[in-house]
């Protein structure tokens, strides 16, 4: 089975963000570490504990000298300030990720989307999930890429927040707003997973491709996200 696992938000002040959105819902947050390869620093916002928000920011300069493709796509993404860039998906086998990766014509290659690309947790551990496509492939088009995890363990979205950063509880999602349409939607898909099929309702707003806001359902009511989508980007 399909579900939704998390959203990417990038911004130039990952701490900034992440502090203000907390202020915004009531939702809290915690340190989710940093990715070594792209120099790029996380936390994450919890919206139920198996979905959270990612807020990310360059903190490592010397990765755009190098001409890391990753963080160069995320220094020209947060000029103008915070946008959603991408949406994740998460697969329940390795079947449904490899029948995804025949969908898009690509492979799962364990090199470059496993651990070498994980999340360095700030107490050891180290985070490892399978992607199809590359996030570099999928959300420059405003799509959805697929993960799977083969050791689920604990998922990010389950640890506890800082204390203080929030008392808001999220009980999951309630709706999300994407630009086109269920048609294009369902193209991406394919046969792995239908958009009628996810719990909550999708609506369309007719723009470019993208994620654009989402609804989630707390104690408090149904908090709503929204920031500038992603901007499209030339394969």
């Amino acid at each position: 089975m399909i579900h939704f696992d998390h959203l990417c938000l990038a911004t130039p002040n990952v701490y900034e963000s992440t502090f203000r959105l907390s202020q915004e819902t009531g939702l809290g947050n915690y340190d989710g570490g940093f990715f070594p390869l792209y120099g790029v620093g996380h936390r994450v916002v919890p919206l139920a504990p198996d979905v959270y928000i990612e807020l990310e920011s360059i903190v490592d300069q010397r990765k755009l000298r190098d001409g890391v493709p990753f963080t160069a796509f995320m220094a020209r993404q947060t000029q103008a300030g915070e946008r959603f860039i991408g949406w994740c998906l998460r697969a329940d086998t390795r079947d449904e990720l490899d029948a995804f990766a025949a969908h898009h014509r690509t492979t799962v290659d364990e090199r470059t989307t496993g651990k070498d690309a994980g999340r360095q947790m700030m107490n050891g551990t180290r985070g490892f999930a399978l992607q199809t496509p590359s996030a570099l492939t999928a959300w420059p088009s405003g799509k959805p890429n697929l993960y799977f995890k083969p050791d689920a363990g604990t998922h990010a979205a389950s640890l506890p927040v800082v204390p203080g950063s929030g008392t808001t509880h999220g009980r999951g999602i309630a709706w999300i707003e994407i630009g086109e349409s269920e048609t294009a939607l369902a193209a991406w898909l394919g046969d792995v997973a239908s958009p009628r099929g996810f719990p909550f309702e999708i609506r369309y707003n007719g723009g470019p491709a993208g994620f654009y806001a989402v609804g989630v359902d707390t104690d408090r009511g149904v908090k709503e996200i929204r920031r500038a989508a992603v901007q499209l980007e030339a394969p």
